[in-house]
């Protein structure tokens, strides 16, 4: 799974909070109804965005994207009132291999107010596996079907620059209210709150869901669901019942223990684990996770399951500038090794061993292309290298674990969650919190060495085993 979630989860998954200048303009509140024809193999979608001013000035023009083979029909005021607008397909300019419909309405929005826009549109929707983001094949089909916002399934405010994209959701979170109409033979599954399932026509039923608190995404699948729920999970699973009560177990205990290491979840809901299809990549915010059918029927390994279950203990991570290098997903990844070999006797001694792997690739990747060795890991985001935020990170993480002991590891952690998981954090913001908690230790180099500079892939080159980079680090406190 890991793999998948390369440069783009596209959208990276986060949504932080922190004070950059930012495009005046968020989604305050979402209302989507959508029906799907799957005959034709297409999506009729109507939009309500409550969209607001944040600056002291009026903004006349609202942008949005959307999927690049779907089309705005009409774009109307809350009064029924028509706008002007304007679509076209159109490149990213910093992602050229990403195309989606970017369009204009013309729509003056006061200082500091809010304005609600009604959207019709329809479509097809193929994915963009094209642009190397493999794990994006979306579609609409009976058999699964997945909506979500990496493909832009949905109306997104942002121009054609992923940089702005993603600056811009992290910006705010939104409310939705989604009503998604399907044959009587699916189930529509969601991260939010159930509020209704009613019969419209003959063999046709509306799912109606409201957000259970403010999110950055919205992700909706529909498929001959199953469901199984449990006090701390709801799960939507597609195959195997015994597959399902597994991971609802294992879930139960990660969730469990990852309280016991880190403290309460801030949100006191129940988290919804969606199964989808096969290649489709594992995404997870505070309340919803998607797991891919691999990960789901693998009950020999619960690493994906944990992986994605860590991340709800993870404050979002924004820079001030550029984009955040994602050492989240190696922190998540530590985090499932660590658990597995807690939990499971038999894989005892396995972090090390994981570590000491991810130390041979990271020497492979720089043996095949040595400019990766110059790269600090600050950089791994502009770098558009994300898939080595899985690698090095995890190293690093494993190494402040051993290095500073098993309690005040998960002491420090567990508190730099609670301070910044309502208001995110950057990378330096993360960084001084150690220093603070930990001073007894000369975290300045560390930090320097695995994330400001690319000292550590001396360590790396010179193939030492992360037992002779632990000794390293120790030395300083003997």
């Amino acid at each position: 799974m890991k793999q998948l979630m390369t440069f783009t989860l596209l959208i990276i998954l986060s949504a932080g909070l922190t004070a950059q200048s930012h495009f005046p303009l968020v989604t305050d509140d979402y209302h989507l109804e959508l029906s799907f024809d799957y005959r034709n193999e297409t999506l009729q979608g109507h939009c309500r965005m409550t969209i607001l001013n944040q600056s002291d000035s009026a903004v006349t023009q609202i942008p949005l994207m959307l999927y690049r083979l779907m089309k705005v029909n009409s774009v109307k005021t809350d009064d029924g009132k028509e706008l002007d607008f304007r679509q076209s397909v159109v490149q990213y300019n910093d992602f050229t291999k990403l195309q989606a419909n970017h369009i204009l309405v013309d729509y003056e929005i006061p200082a500091n107010e809010s304005r609600v826009i009604h959207i019709d549109y329809d479509g097809h929707l193929l994915g963009y596996t094209e642009t190397g983001m493999s794990y994006i094949t979306d579609r609409i089909s009976p058999e699964f079907t997945l909506i979500r916002l990496d493909a832009y399934a949905y109306p997104v405010i942002s121009k054609p620059n992923i940089v702005f994209l993603i600056n811009n959701i992290r910006n705010h979170l939104f409310h939705y209210d989604i009503v998604v109409t399907v044959p009587d033979t699916l189930v529509v599954a969601s991260g939010g709150r159930l509020i209704a399932r009613t019969p419209v026509e003959e063999n046709e039923v509306s799912y109606h869901y409201t957000s259970k608190k403010p999110s950055w995404r919205i992700d909706i699948a529909v498929a001959p669901y199953k469901q199984l729920n449990t006090p701390v999970l709801d799960l939507f699973y597609l195959n195997s019942e015994s597959a399902a009560q597994s991971i609802a177990e294992h879930g139960t205990l990660a969730m469990q223990k990852y309280t016991e290491w880190w403290g309460d979840l801030q949100s006191p809901e129940t988290v919804t684990i969606i199964e989808t299809e096969k290649g489709s990549g594992g995404q997870a915010d505070e309340l919803v996770i998607l797991l891919p059918e691999e990960s789901f029927s693998n009950i020999t390994s619960f690493h994906d399951l944990f992986h994605e279950l860590a991340h709800l203990w993870q404050a979002i991570i924004s820079e001030e500038e550029g984009l955040a290098p994602r050492w989240e997903e190696g922190l998540a990844d530590f985090s499932a090794f660590l658990l597995n070999e807690t939990l499971f006797e038999e894989r005892a001694g396995l972090l090390k061993r994981a570590a000491n792997n991810n130390l041979r690739k990271l020497k492979r990747d720089f043996e095949r292309n040595p400019a990766l060795a110059q790269i600090p890991m600050m950089e791994y985001g502009n770098r558009r290298i994300t898939n080595m935020s899985y690698i090095q990170p995890m190293v690093m993480f494993s190494l402040l674990y051993y290095w500073v002991g098993e309690e005040v590891f998960h002491n420090t952690m567990g508190g730099f969650y609670q301070e910044y998981i309502m208001t995110g954090a950057s990378t330096g913001d993360f960084v001084s919190y150690w220093k603070q908690k930990v001073p007894s230790y000369p975290l300045d180099s560390f930090f320097n060495d695995w994330i400001y500079t690319a000292r550590f892939a001396d360590f790396v080159q010179g193939g030492k085993s992360f037992e002779d980079i632990l000794d390293y680090y120790k030395s300083y406190t003997r």
